[in-house]
């Protein structure tokens, strides 16, 4: 007996509202007792992190040994979306029924919708179907009773932890057989998953911006470059007088970029005195920086990860004219950066249950001055900082936003009163480039779409950014056999070696093209 998927018109990747379905292509090679096929949709956003080394000092004894029960380990593995559809028979058995398939091929459809938000605080979500114990729960119902949830819309594919953090999407199948001397057949059929962005704020022109000052000092390297012949003449001696300005890169408000998109930005560099020499850009780098806060129980742990959007150095750009009034702002040319668009293994901005990812952006900004032909060697380089929201690209649909702006506006909740703080100690002329320290803008973020809007309204149609998912989204799991493997995390010895590894395995990049994995 052999079973597997195979999607109808397989998408690079999926998105909420989508339609995914497909068939099951059971082969049997001789006649077989079935009682149940089951299909199932599935996502799993699952964490495994080593306890520190001195944590079991504070813990109570019944926490000790469970701690040394699992060898140290926290993990967490919640069922973010799940979906079951019973595919054969149709007439839905009682426990211990059976039927007798011929031999030969055998295929049975299946359809599932993909919702707007992660299903795994709900325990309808979490049914087993039928059969189940528990009042319709499954272990692994109950077991995501015992997790803190938030409900927020479903988050993207996600790898590039291996053995830490993953979170994966599949369509699985179950031939359930009713003996208990020939185990059940499974497969399963990976598929990328990227949200439907949330609803943009209407145009305007603000802006957020991060600011620093600059000043030159002169006199610190006011040398001629030797004469290549005598017929030049020597360079003038500079002045007394270095420049000294500002520097702003903005973004239009709210601070959002959008996967598979160059960045709108824009760098302003304003004059401040009068100075008879020139400002040069020299060099200028944008990053972008992604934290990832993984949690798993009582232990957190921060991942960090930088892309290099551009960068560019030996520019030698004037910025203005010495003869440029105070306050002159002059905006350096965005053709250096307007045609270079995020790379695709950026992954949206997300707040899961028990993985969070975060955006700052990080633009550095090189000058020197100078006369032409004349560029002292002393540079200034200045960080500007942001923290920003990466959002997917994918647009809800028309009617979507019109059911949303139909339903009536959730009232605010009453905050507690806040003692009053003390005057900001920063200069107004310049203002901290991120939040306050501890604030969480994730909170206050707008509810999600909810699910009872999803049954009436289309798939999106339109244009979707490439994403990669980072890796091969049918490559194995953590562990094939869905048990960490402390070898691959952080601090342990190093991963045994496992198959399926190389070209298109885990963590490579590859992609499979939709092959089957048994499970």
């Amino acid at each position: 007996m052999s079973v597997r998927i195979q999607l109808d018109n397989p998408h690079a990747y999926y998105t909420n509202l989508d339609f995914i379905s497909g068939r099951v292509i059971l082969s049997l090679t001789s006649d077989e007792n079935v009682s149940a096929i089951m299909v199932k949709l599935e996502g799993e956003s699952r964490t495994v992190l080593l306890r520190p080394t001195g944590a079991q000092q504070n813990m109570n004894p019944a926490l000790i040994d469970r701690s040394r029960r699992n060898q140290g380990l926290a993990q967490e593995n919640h069922k973010v979306l799940y979906k079951v559809s019973q595919v054969f028979p149709n007439n839905n058995p009682g426990m211990g029924a059976a039927y007798t398939l011929r031999a030969g091929q055998h295929e049975y459809p299946f359809r599932f919708k993909i919702p707007f938000n992660n299903g795994c605080s709900d325990p309808q979500s979490q049914q087993m179907g039928p059969g189940s114990g528990f009042g319709g729960l499954g272990l692994g119902g109950l077991q995501q009773l015992q997790y803190r949830h938030v409900k927020r819309t479903l988050p993207p594919s996600l790898t590039g932890f291996p053995g830490e953090a993953e979170i994966r999407y599949y369509v699985k199948v179950t031939v359930q057989r009713p003996s208990l001397f020939k185990e059940n057949r499974r497969s399963a059929y990976g598929f990328r998953f990227m949200p439907i962005e949330p609803p943009r704020a209407p145009p305007s022109t603000n802006e957020v911006y991060a600011r620093r000052p600059f000043a030159f000092q002169a006199g610190l390297a006011n040398f001629p470059r030797k004469k290549s012949s005598v017929f030049k003449k020597a360079p003038l001696a500079l002045s007394e007088t270095a420049p000294k300005g500002e520097v702003d890169a903005r973004l239009p408000s709210p601070a959002v970029l959008t996967c598979n998109e160059p960045i709108p930005l824009r760098i302003i560099i304003r004059k401040l005195n009068e100075s008879p020499e020139h400002v040069y850009l020299m060099s200028l780098q944008v990053q972008l920086i992604g934290s990832t806060e993984v949690r798993a129980q009582d232990v957190m742990r921060v991942e960090t990860n930088t892309w290099v959007f551009m960068s560019f150095n030996g520019l030698g750009i004037p910025i203005g004219s010495p003869t440029d009034a105070l306050r002159t702002e002059t905006v350096v040319d965005n053709k250096l950066w307007n045609a270079i668009p995020l790379p695709n293994t950026i992954a949206p901005s997300f707040h899961a249950c028990n993985i969070t990812r975060k955006y700052e952006m990080e633009v550095r900004v090189g000058l020197a001055y100078g006369t032409p032909g004349n560029i002292q060697p002393q540079s200034v380089v200045l960080p500007l900082k942001f923290a920003i929201e990466i959002f997917s690209g994918i647009s809800p649909p028309a009617a979507l936003l019109n059911a949303m702006a139909s339903q009536p506006t959730p009232t605010a909740p009453i905050r507690p009163s806040q003692r009053p703080t003390a005057p900001a100690t920063y200069d107004p002329a310049y203002p901290p480039q991120l939040g306050p320290a501890g604030t969480d803008g994730m909170e206050d973020a707008p509810p999600s779409y909810e699910d009872a809007m999803a049954d009436d309204i289309a798939p999106v149609d339109g244009p979707r950014r490439d994403y990669s998912g980072v890796t091969d989204e049918n490559a194995p799991g953590m562990d094939e056999k869905g048990n960490a493997r402390p070898g691959n995390l952080k601090g342990g010895p190093p991963p045994p070696a496992f198959n399926g590894g190389g070209p298109g395995g885990r963590g490579s990049g590859g992609v499979a093209g939709g092959r089957g994995a048994v499970v």
